[in-house]
C-alpha cells in the first residue's frame, strides 16, 4: 500500500506489514452454519452517517441466495432509518472486524488504511467505497493489486454493488491474487517483527 515503495530507502525503513494486537475478550464471531458465503460491510468508525448507502446495500445483498451479510452502521446512523432488514442480514453499530474477515468471502470497505490492512491480511476480495482523504488513493491501489473493485458513493446503487460483488467473487484471478497477498502480508511479520526491530535498535 506504500506509494512509490521503490523509492524508499530500505536501509533506513523496514516494512513489516499491518500491525495489530491480539484479539481481546469478546472479539470473536461465529459464522452461521447455513451461510455458504459471508459478506462484511463496514465504512469504519468516522464516515458512517450513510443511511442511503446502507439501504442500497440491503437492496443489493439482502436475500441474496447463499450469502450471510454483516452490516456495521457505526454510531451516527439509526437502524430505524434502514427500513426492513432482510433475514440474511445482521446489523450492528460495531463488529469484531478482524474476526469476521477471517471467515468472510468478501468485504465492502471505505478503504481506510486499517480496513485495507485487515482485508489484505485475511485475503478477502474487496469492494472499495472511499469516503475521504487517502481512501481514494487506497481504493485505486487495491484495484491495481487486483483484489478489489472501486465503487464511488455517488455510483453505489443496488445494481452497481450487486454487479461488483458478482464480478469480484467470480474472477479466479482475484482469488489467486488475494491468497498471494495474504501470504506475503503475513510473512512481513507485523507487530512481533516491529517490536524485534525496535529492541535491536535499542541494543
Amino acid at each position: 500500500m506504500q506509494p512509490h515503495a521503490d523509492r524508499v530507502d530500505t536501509g533506513a525503513v523496514t516494512f513489516v506489514g499491518p500491525c495489530y494486537g491480539r484479539p481481546g475478550e469478546g472479539d470473536g464471531w461465529t459464522r452461521p452454519a447455513a451461510a455458504e458465503k459471508v459478506l462484511l460491510i463496514s465504512l469504519g468508525s468516522a464516515f458512517t452517517r450513510r443511511p442511503e448507502f446502507y439501504r442500497q446495500c440491503l437492496a443489493a445483498f439482502g436475500d441474496l441466495p447463499g450469502w450471510h451479510v454483516v452490516l456495521q452502521i457505526g454510531r451516527h446512523t439509526d437502524v430505524r432509518e434502514l427500513g426492513d432488514i432482510p433475514s440474511n442480514v445482521e446489523v450492528h453499530r460495531w463488529v469484531p472486524q478482524r474476526a469476521i474477515l477471517e471467515q468472510a468471502d468478501a468485504f465492502v470497505t471505505h478503504a481506510g488504511m486499517g480496513g485495507c490492512g485487515e482485508g489484505l491480511l485475511a485475503g478477502v476480495p474487496m469492494i472499495a467505497v472511499p469516503q475521504a482523504a487517502e481512501q481514494f488513493m487506497n481504493a485505486d491501489r487495491l484495484v491495481e493489486l487486483g483484489v478489489a473493485r472501486r465503487v464511488d458513493t455517488a455510483d453505489a446503487t443496488a445494481e452497481t454493488l450487486h454487479g461488483a460483488l458478482r464480478d469480484l467473487v467470480a474472477d479466479p484471478e482475484v482469488a489467486r491474487r488475494s491468497a498471494r497477498l495474504r501470504a506475503a502480508t503475513r510473512a512481513e511479520g507485523g507487530t512481533p517483527r516491529a517490536a524485534d526491530l525496535i529492541e535491536h535498535l535499542l541494543g
